[in-house]
């Protein structure tokens, strides 16, 4: 017969097992580039002067057509602050 009733169970000496397992620490990201406020604000100008639905690649390649990476980080932070999304076929519409 068990002499302790379910509600009763205890478990020890877990930490002393556990202390055998060295925890790793993570690496440290290198901090993101700030993005380029002028970027982001002629990103915000082309989505309001051009037709609707334009194709996110377009957007970026009028932004920075000799750096493409800083035209994505525009448009990225655009999406971020709430002024525009990206539909699942790479379309970006305004929100503001």
């Amino acid at each position: 017969m068990r002499s302790r009733q379910e509600s009763e169970f205890h478990v020890s000496g877990v930490a002393e097992r556990l202390t055998l397992y060295e925890a790793s620490t993570l690496p440290r990201m290198a901090e993101e580039e700030p993005v380029d406020a002028e970027l982001v604000e002629r990103a915000a100008t082309l989505l309001s002067v051009m037709p609707r639905n334009q194709l996110r690649k377009t957007i970026e390649g009028l932004l920075a057509p000799h750096d493409l990476e800083r035209g994505r980080q525009a448009v990225d932070a655009l999406i971020d602050a709430a002024f525009a999304v990206e539909d699942e076929t790479g379309h970006l519409r305004r929100i503001a």
